[in-house]
């Protein structure tokens, strides 16, 4: 999938890299021509993780704003979703545990459980409405995994969306109580 982003006659519909074409490069060469001459050189270390402090603070306002408490310093930055949630599974697994996924799944879970040595569970996916609850169920009273890699909103690749009656059945089911 990946490899097939650097192919010049292929347009590749199935990943999330546009088209270098599309990439206004000399706009930003002109704006990184006009401000890195400015740069304090510390400014290219002083963000990494956990992140930049002051937007630890602004997420940490936006959760207050929603009516969860959640301290600056308890807040992460990644690089991206699929940093996040490889430290995830990092925080939560150790090689030979086992991990539920949707299937079809998004091709980079597999790459993440390959990588951590984890042992996949396919649950069947609905393409309209979502991971099939009856199945997760089971999965997860058989198996016991450690973790669960699913996306109930706009999965990919299928694009299905778990409307609410059902994500609420998930969110019982996840926590170990009948998804039914």
């Amino acid at each position: 999938m990946l490899e097939s982003t650097t192919r010049r006659d292929v347009v590749p519909f199935g990943s999330a890299f546009p088209s270098p074409l599309l990439f206004p490069l000399q706009r930003l060469a002109k704006t990184m021509a006009a401000t890195v001459q400015k740069l304090d050189p510390w400014n290219s270390v002083d963000d990494l993780t956990p992140g930049n402090a002051s937007l630890r603070r602004q997420i940490a306002l936006r959760y207050l704003a929603d009516g969860l408490t959640v301290q600056a310093d308890e807040i992460v930055v990644t690089n991206g979703a699929l940093e996040a949630l490889n430290l995830c599974l990092m925080a939560v697994t150790r090689p030979g545990d086992a991990v539920v996924i949707e299937s079809p799944t998004f091709y980079a879970a597999l790459q993440a459980l390959e990588r951590c040595g984890l042992s996949a569970i396919e649950v069947p996916t609905h393409p309209r409405e979502g991971i099939e609850l009856g199945a997760l169920e089971q999965a997860l009273q058989r198996h016991r995994p450690k973790a669960c890699w699913l996306m109930t909103n706009f999965q990919n690749p299928l694009g299905s969306l778990m409307l609410m009656p059902r994500s609420r059945r998930w969110w019982n089911c996840s926590r170990g109580t009948r998804c039914r």
